[in-house]
Protein backbone atom coordinates (compact mmCIF):
# COMPACT_ATOMS: atom_id res chain seq x y z
CA UNK A 1 0.00 0.00 0.00
CA UNK A 2 1.52 3.28 -1.13
CA UNK A 3 1.71 6.01 1.34
CA UNK A 4 0.44 5.66 4.82
CA UNK A 5 0.48 2.02 5.10
CA UNK A 6 -1.34 2.02 8.86
CA UNK A 7 -4.33 4.93 7.83
CA UNK A 8 -6.69 2.72 6.85
CA UNK A 9 -5.42 0.24 10.13
CA UNK A 10 -6.19 3.56 12.31
CA UNK A 11 -9.07 4.11 10.77
CA UNK A 12 -10.33 0.39 11.01
CA UNK A 13 -9.32 0.55 15.25
CA UNK A 14 -11.28 3.74 15.54
CA UNK A 15 -14.45 2.21 14.55
CA UNK A 16 -14.29 -0.70 16.03
CA UNK A 17 -13.67 0.69 19.09
CA UNK A 18 -17.23 2.85 18.46
CA UNK A 19 -19.05 -0.15 17.07
CA UNK A 20 -17.77 -2.05 20.48
CA UNK A 21 -19.36 0.49 22.38
CA UNK A 22 -16.21 2.21 23.36
CA UNK A 23 -16.46 6.03 24.22
CA UNK A 24 -12.90 6.30 25.59
CA UNK A 25 -10.13 7.62 23.17
CA UNK A 26 -8.30 4.65 21.84
CA UNK A 27 -5.46 5.33 23.63
CA UNK A 28 -7.13 4.98 27.07
CA UNK A 29 -9.22 2.05 26.88
CA UNK A 30 -8.25 -0.72 28.97
CA UNK A 31 -5.62 -3.26 27.51
CA UNK A 32 -8.95 -6.37 27.23
CA UNK A 33 -10.84 -3.85 24.98
CA UNK A 34 -7.83 -2.86 23.09
CA UNK A 35 -7.42 -6.98 22.61
CA UNK A 36 -11.17 -6.52 21.51
CA UNK A 37 -10.31 -3.84 18.60
CA UNK A 38 -7.49 -5.48 17.56
CA UNK A 39 -9.17 -8.65 16.54
CA UNK A 40 -12.04 -6.45 15.04
CA UNK A 41 -8.93 -4.51 12.84
CA UNK A 42 -8.06 -8.29 11.97
CA UNK A 43 -11.35 -10.11 11.30
CA UNK A 44 -12.00 -6.49 8.83
CA UNK A 45 -8.67 -7.03 7.32
CA UNK A 46 -9.36 -10.80 6.17
CA UNK A 47 -12.65 -10.26 5.40
CA UNK A 48 -11.25 -8.00 2.71
CA UNK A 49 -8.77 -9.95 1.83
CA UNK A 50 -5.89 -7.84 3.01
CA UNK A 51 -2.18 -9.21 5.07
CA UNK A 52 -1.75 -7.28 7.73
CA UNK A 53 2.48 -6.63 7.72
CA UNK A 54 4.69 -8.38 10.47
CA UNK A 55 4.17 -6.28 13.51
CA UNK A 56 0.82 -4.47 12.54
CA UNK A 57 -0.25 -4.66 16.19
CA UNK A 58 2.94 -2.93 17.82
CA UNK A 59 3.37 -0.07 15.28
CA UNK A 60 -0.84 0.26 15.22
CA UNK A 61 -0.33 1.17 19.08
CA UNK A 62 2.48 3.03 18.59
CA UNK A 63 0.11 4.95 16.14
CA UNK A 64 -2.64 5.04 17.87
CA UNK A 65 -0.89 6.12 21.55
CA UNK A 66 -0.86 2.63 23.53
CA UNK A 67 1.90 1.08 25.66
CA UNK A 68 3.12 -1.78 23.07
CA UNK A 69 3.18 -4.20 25.74
CA UNK A 70 -0.45 -4.09 25.86
CA UNK A 71 -0.39 -5.23 22.28
CA UNK A 72 1.29 -8.71 22.57
CA UNK A 73 -1.54 -10.58 25.37
CA UNK A 74 -2.86 -12.47 22.42
CA UNK A 75 -2.23 -14.68 19.44
CA UNK A 76 0.50 -12.98 16.84
CA UNK A 77 -1.25 -12.51 13.82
Amino acid sequence: MPGDTYAPLRDAASSAARNLGLAADVQQISAEHWQRVLNAVEARARMRGLTLPDGWRGELAEQMGRDEAETFTGPKS
